[in-house]
């Protein structure tokens, strides 16, 4: 088969290849933010869960379950002057993981209020040593949280503070007040009287150096706009030295 003169393989294929790589472009680009609302739409769902773990099972319904922790609730929060849970406010509760004689399962519950969340999370500390409480995050966003526990240990060690939110690593200085006055200190400067010295010792020098020049070549000195003189006291700088 005889090509034809002037016949560019590279350019036609080029060509041919342009639409397929376009729609490969947006394609990655749709299943990018597909991604992404699913990754939002999974957090929104999990926002208001929590696990307990470490509480023993003994209940053989979800109804008992959520009496149990209730009750466990109830006895951790008795002595700081908080609210008293109640069974409306847990609106999902189930245990997590196949039944085993030799393991306790955790419990995974979802609240009806959010602040009571927040609340639970601040006083976990108040939780006996055998029972705590995680939040619930996805598989990946566990992963990297391990990662980044990681690099939150080296930042606390260089005397920084170091916590983790979500999916990232927030570090942030000891005494930010203290580094941001720092920042903030301006440079000395000289008083007015000090700057107008200054100025009238320069223009003083620059009178000599043309008396100097005067004085060598024995031409007249050139035009200076500025007096030599002393400044007779009460007149201004700029009036007095302007021509």
């Amino acid at each position: 088969m005889q090509i034809p003169k002037g016949f560019n393989l590279s350019v036609s294929i080029d060509e041919k290849l342009k639409p397929l790589v376009k729609e490969n472009l947006h394609l990655r680009n749709e299943v990018a933010f597909l991604n992404k609302n699913v990754s939002n739409t999974e957090r929104d769902v999990r926002k208001n869960n929590l696990i307990l773990h470490g509480l023993q099972e003994k209940e053989t319904n979800n109804i008992e379950l959520v009496e149990s922790l209730i009750t466990c609730l109830n006895n951790i929060y008795k002595d700081t002057g908080l609210g008293n849970w109640d069974k409306y406010e847990i609106s999902r509760i189930q245990r997590v993981g196949i039944k085993d004689s030799n393991k306790t399962r955790s419990i995974l519950f979802t609240l009806t209020l959010e602040w009571r969340k927040l609340e639970l999370l601040r006083n976990k500390k108040r939780f006996p040593k055998n029972i705590y409480i995680t939040e619930d995050y996805p598989k990946d966003i566990l992963n990297i949280r391990k990662e980044l526990k990681v690099k939150q240990q080296e930042e606390i060690k260089k005397g920084k503070i170091a916590f983790i939110r979500y999916d990232k690593l927030i570090v942030k200085d000891k005494n930010p007040v203290a580094k941001e006055n720092e920042k903030r200190k301006r440079t000395p400067t000289d008083s007015p009287n000090q700057q107008d010295n200054t100025k009238r010792a320069n223009k003083l020098a620059g009178c000599a150096r043309r008396a100097i020049v005067q004085a060598i070549t024995g031409r007249p000195a050139p035009f200076l706009r500025f007096s030599c003189a002393p400044r007779p006291p009460g007149r201004q700088s700029k009036d007095y030295y302007d021509t």
